[in-house]
C-alpha cells in the first residue's frame, strides 16, 4: 500500500534491476501514470515482456542519455505520459490473456 501511494505522487518511475521476469512494480507504476524507464536486462530486454516505448529503455547505461530522458518525461510529462497508453491498456488485457491460458490448461 505505501508504494502504490508513492507511485500515485510520483511522475516517473526507474528500474535498472535484473528484471528476472515479468515485473509487477514496472506494470504498477504505469498504472499510476508514471513514466517508466527500464534497463534492457532480463524481461525488460523483450518488446512481449516489458512493451514500453524503446527510448524509455536503456541498453549500456549512459549518464547522459539517462538524464535527458528524465528531464524531457519530467519537464514533458502531461505529453511523454501518453507514450505509456498502449502499455497500460497491455497490462488491463494480462488477467484475460492468462485466463484464456488456464481455460486452454483445463480443456
Amino acid at each position: 500500500a505505501e508504494v502504490t501511494k508513492l507511485l500515485y505522487r510520483a511522475k516517473v518511475y526507474i528500474d535498472f534491476g535484473p528484471h528476472p521476469g515479468m515485473d509487477r512494480l514496472p506494470r504498477e507504476a504505469a498504472l499510476a501514470d508514471c513514466i517508466v524507464i527500464t534497463n534492457k536486462e532480463g524481461a525488460a530486454f523483450y518488446e512481449k515482456d516489458v512493451p514500453i516505448p524503446n527510448v524509455y529503455k536503456v541498453g549500456e547505461f549512459d549518464v547522459d542519455r539517462v538524464h535527458k530522458v528524465l528531464m524531457e518525461s519530467v519537464e514533458k510529462y502531461e505529453e511523454k505520459r501518453r507514450d505509456f497508453d498502449g502499455y497500460r491498456n497491455w497490462i488491463g488485457g494480462q488477467e484475460k490473456v492468462m485466463d484464456t491460458c488456464v481455460q486452454n490448461l483445463i480443456d
